[in-house]
């Protein structure tokens, strides 16, 4: 019968994996170098398995070792969490979402604390759209793309995005609207990625009568003054100050629109067939995360 591995050998064993060190692994431990390699000859007699190959330059996690990797990350995250909700006075959930998401979420957040003071959300924004729970210590994540297709996952559509061209009213002063997608060139177009991809798919879908009246069957040309960001938040941010057009999720825009801080210069909108997920680990069920989801998925902005 195997022996349970002791939570040293299992924590020597995560770090040793992501170092692939003995030293630099003692160093993240506080332990010494010949401590951390008696932790995991430990591991590894116990097991019976061999989890790393010794090379001069360093090591290397075996077949199964490297099986053995997000199991051991997936089971300490759990107990960590678990000793989190029982020692916390307050249940708490830590949420990570995309940094473009927050402000149409904050609203949600702030009224939910409201209602369920007892319940703490921890937030963290990222710029990266993905999670991955067995490596990263969140609850539930926010994410853009497509439904995750992993089994262990459970997913709740929250909006599908939907891409218009905005900017700030000032901007358009001289202008009489709406623009035609030709007539906009004439403005910087603002990217919250490098391959101006949010554009591209926007002038693809146009009906190119509507789009370019004489012109129809030629495809619209990008505008040649363009500026790059790294996230969609900072770019329609700059298109708030008046520096240029961005291409804006409707629904994240929506509360700019409604106060007139943005614009759409042209009415067309394209759904990019993205949306954004709320997402969480199948085994991880606690009354407080239910509450937040359903209220994430139910509850309107207050403003």
């Amino acid at each position: 019968m195997i022996r349970t591995p002791t939570m040293k050998e299992l924590q020597s064993f995560l770090v040793t994996a992501q170092q692939l060190n003995f030293t630099a692994a003692a160093q993240v431990l506080n332990l010494t170098q010949g401590a951390v390699s008696r932790q995991i000859s430990s591991l590894e007699s116990r097991l019976n398995v061999r989890l790393f190959n010794r090379h001069a330059r360093g090591l290397a996690l075996t077949q199964k070792g490297a099986e053995f990797l997000p199991l051991v990350e997936n089971a300490l995250n759990q107990l960590h969490r678990a000793v989190d909700q029982i020692t916390n006075e307050k249940q708490q959930i830590k949420l990570k979402v995309p940094s473009c998401i927050t402000s149409w979420l904050l609203p949600r957040l702030m009224t939910f604390q409201q209602q369920y003071p007892d319940i703490d959300v921890e937030l963290t924004s990222a710029i990266k759209h993905s999670i991955n729970f067995a490596r990263e210590p969140f609850d539930a994540a926010i994410c853009y793309g497509q439904p995750p297709k992993q089994k262990d996952l459970t997913s709740y559509l929250l909006f599908e995005e939907l891409l218009a061209p905005v900017c700030s009213p000032a901007l358009l002063a001289a202008h009489e609207c709406p623009l035609q997608a030709e007539e906009m060139r004439a403005f910087t177009w603002l990217h919250a990625t490098p391959q101006k991809s949010d554009w591209s798919l926007w002038l693809s879908q146009l009906d190119s009568h509507d789009a370019m009246p004489g012109r129809t069957g030629q495809a619209i040309q990008l505008s040649e003054q363009n500026q790059h960001f790294a996230t969609l938040d900072l770019a329609v941010s700059a298109a708030i100050q008046g520096f240029g057009i961005a291409i804006g999720d409707i629904t994240l825009a929506r509360p700019d629109l409604d106060a007139g801080r943005l614009v759409m210069p042209n009415p067309n909108s394209v759904a990019s067939g993205n949306g954004y997920y709320l997402i969480r680990p199948k085994n991880l069920q606690t009354a407080s995360l239910d509450l937040l989801f359903d209220w994430l998925q139910h509850t309107e902005s207050p403003h």
